[in-house]
């Protein structure tokens, strides 16, 4: 999270009142300073605002303008915590106005802050970008951010000197790289979101393959690849399910987005994803009863936390069922040589069908019929939608086998095999009341397509030999060795002679306390490893939390700070930690956590140390800290627990921290945090000595 000024924020200032603005004038304003949101300022006053969503939908619509949203939700300048909580409750929020008591307007809180990323992500996927794009766009951000420059003069060097071929460029004249690069790189979210908005909703450009990025984005997709990649050598199948408009499928594409603007224009509404009762009888077709729509409409999909993926909860009626976390497949058989996982969102779980009308239950039909010993697996969930790490964090729980299937939502994923869903649409001339606002969102008729689809595809697949079977879910050495420890270690060398050390941090925020346990482990060891807890699952993001701690530690010599990845205290290995749950999985779940850094991970760091400061308040972390003194001995590792850092007579805790800033008290909070918490924090910094330590 970062906060801007007034004077840096993409601000129009009104002559007089209106509700709407043309996308002529919007494409002019965001050429000028691209921006995630557009405000509107009358009489120095907040009049309304305007997202690249709002202009989306609009363009969807089939507008040509966009009403200013005279509805929004604002904060005060003291309110950083009320920010954060809203960013992290309410998804769809990504800025937040900063209005006075006057209802003038200060600044912004706004979701993402590229700009405190550190430059350890590029090395790990610059490999990867040189294997897959020819061609590199780097936008030069808006003048009037200087940070923004210099991470752009970073990235440019960097890239140049690791041989990648880079253009440079304005955001007016990104048109001419559509087709020439696969890649262009933006500094920020912000300037990215605007410029794809401006891009894709206004001038209506197709881009094909191409997508816009930030370096949070290769790093991402870099470790999807990696994953992905392990088990494609292990004789896994993979491939992606998406909806793209081509050269070949754009004229029914056209038709279709327009029938599904009238169908709602016809409600009074613009496109959005509500399913209005007038649509039932069109999209239930042949199943069609006000008592059945009614039935399937009131299926509610329960999450819940199994091995941190998001699940969905057990569940038994009639038209719905899940056991395990998995959907009821119709007609599976009780022998097969291979199976075929779904993983994904709404129509990978058939959000709006019965069990025997999901595409999973379609293809599982073909598959008996046609003869083949298949048996194909729903582990769809709406957590996964737009959420790669959990997909990926199920895919990671999958008991795979050579020659099995997955089936993924996510065109994020390369190196996979594709599966364009829109030339199935096209090939049957599907109309739009099989659907809600999108294909994706769509009925049991279209299931069966899009299982045909599938099924067409897997042919050149299911026609190969398998072979030897074995499973390869068990997280082997060379798993964690290929996905964790060879991205942030390759360059690295530990020895037996030298004593290594390490510490699991979760900083949120990094305070006195954090740094005072470090400097006690420093002095016992000579390297010391930090790895801080990568879930994004805090009050403050990853790249927060990593930032303050490297920001924290950099006058220390022999301190390496490593993101703790999807192997140590994760949503994978340990839930319970995030959500402070002590259920019936805890000392199950706590202990493999720590035989996995035990077994796999400190053998190949040579890591004989495990640093941590005493627990007299959190339970759950109370009974992770006893499991190490009960396992980690057995292993050759020391266990070592430093007393807690007191001030003024209280422990300090980054609870009580962020109560400080809860309260805006920000002459306590410096006691308990370093200068530079504060500078990542964008929290005022004084001129008087800071802090006591």
């Amino acid at each position: 999270m970062i906060y801007k000024d007034r004077d840096k924020l993409t601000a129009v200032r009104l002559e007089n009142e209106t509700d709407r603005v043309s996308f002529d004038i919007l494409a002019r304003v965001l050429l000028e300073k691209p921006a995630n949101m557009i405000y509107f300022v009358l009489d120095r006053k907040l009049f309304g605002m305007i997202s690249m969503g709002d202009i989306a939908r609009a363009s969807e619509g089939g507008a040509d303008h966009v009403m200013i949203n005279k509805k929004f939700t604002w904060i005060r300048k003291t309110e950083y915590m009320k920010a954060k909580k809203i960013f992290r409750e309410r998804k769809n929020i990504n800025a937040l106005p900063v209005i006075s008591e006057k209802n003038e307007l200060l600044g912004e809180y706004i979701r993402w802050d590229n700009c405190k990323a550190d430059m350890m992500y590029l090395p790990d996927s610059i490999q990867w970008i040189c294997q897959s794009c020819h061609d590199l766009c780097l936008v030069l951000p808006n003048e009037c951010f200087d940070e923004k420059k210099k991470i752009f003069e970073r990235y440019r060097e960097f890239f140049v000197s690791q041989g990648v071929k880079v253009v440079c460029t304005v955001p007016s004249e990104i048109i001419k790289y559509l087709e020439s690069s696969n890649w262009i790189l933006f500094v920020d979210e912000d300037e990215l979101r605007a410029m794809d908005t401006l891009y894709k909703y206004i001038y209506k450009k197709e881009t094909g393959e191409l997508n816009f990025y930030t370096y949070k984005d290769f790093a991402e997709v870099n470790k999807a690849a990696a994953i992905l990649k392990y088990f494609r050598e292990k004789g896994v199948y993979i491939f992606n399910l998406f909806w793209e408009c081509n050269t070949g499928n754009s004229g029914y594409v056209d038709k279709l987005y327009a029938e599904i603007a009238s169908k709602y224009a016809s409600a009074g509404e613009r496109v959005n994803n509500r399913f209005y009762e007038f649509m039932n009888q069109g999209f239930f077709d042949d199943l069609y009863s006000a008592e059945y729509a009614d039935c399937i409409k009131g299926i509610k999909y329960q999450i819940e936390t199994q091995s941190g993926c998001g699940k969905l909860k057990d569940s038994h009626s009639e038209v719905y069922n899940v056991t395990g976390g998995e959907r009821y497949t119709y007609g599976q058989p009780e022998s097969y040589v291979r199976t075929i996982y779904f993983v994904g969102a709404c129509y990978i779980y058939g959000h709006y069908a019965e069990d025997k009308n999901t595409i999973e239950s379609f293809l599982q039909k073909r598959m008996n019929q046609e003869g083949y010993k298949v048996r194909v697996v729903n582990c769809g969930s709406p957590a996964y939608s737009g959420n790669m790490d959990l997909i990926l964090a199920r895919i990671l729980t999958l008991p795979l086998k050579k020659g099995d299937i997955i089936i993924c939502g996510n065109r994020n994923f390369t190196g996979v095999g594709k599966i364009n869903l829109m030339d199935a649409c096209y090939k049957h001339n599907v109309h739009a009341e099989w659907m809600v606002d999108h294909p994706m969102h769509c009925n049991h008729r279209l299931h069966s397509v899009y299982a045909d689809a599938i099924y067409d595809t897997l042919q050149s697949v299911l026609k190969k030999g398998i072979g030897k079977q074995e499973i390869l879910a068990d997280r082997n050495e060379d798993f964690i060795k290929t996905i964790y420890l060879d991205r942030y270690f390759k360059n690295c060398s530990f020895t037996d002679d030298k004593k290594t050390g390490s510490i699991v941090m979760n900083c949120n925020p990094f305070t006195y306390g954090h740094r005072y346990l470090i400097e006690q482990a420093v002095r016992k060891v000579d390297f010391l490893i930090i790895f801080v807890v990568q879930e994004n699952q805090s009050l403050f993001s990853f790249d927060e939390r990593f930032a303050m701690v490297c920001e924290g530690t950099a006058d220390l010599n022999n301190v390496m700070v490593v993101p703790s990845g999807p192997f140590i205290l994760s949503n994978t290995t340990f839930p319970e930690y995030f959500i402070k749950a002590a259920d019936e999985d805890i000392v199950e779940n706590v202990e493999n956590d720590i035989k996995i850094f035990a077994k796999k991970i400190a053998p190949h760091l040579k890591i004989c140390y495990r640093f941590l400061g005493e627990e007299p308040e959190d339970m759950v972390t109370n009974e992770y800290n006893k499991a190490m003194k009960r396992i980690l001995p057995d292993h050759g590792i020391e266990l070592i627990e430093i007393p807690r850092k007191e001030c003024n007579g209280r422990y300090i805790s980054a609870s009580l921290a962020r109560k400080y800033i809860e309260n805006y008290d920000l002459d306590s909070l410096r006691k308990l945090v370093p200068e530079s918490t504060m500078r990542i924090l964008d929290l005022p910094i004084t001129e008087k000595v800071y802090g006591n330590r």
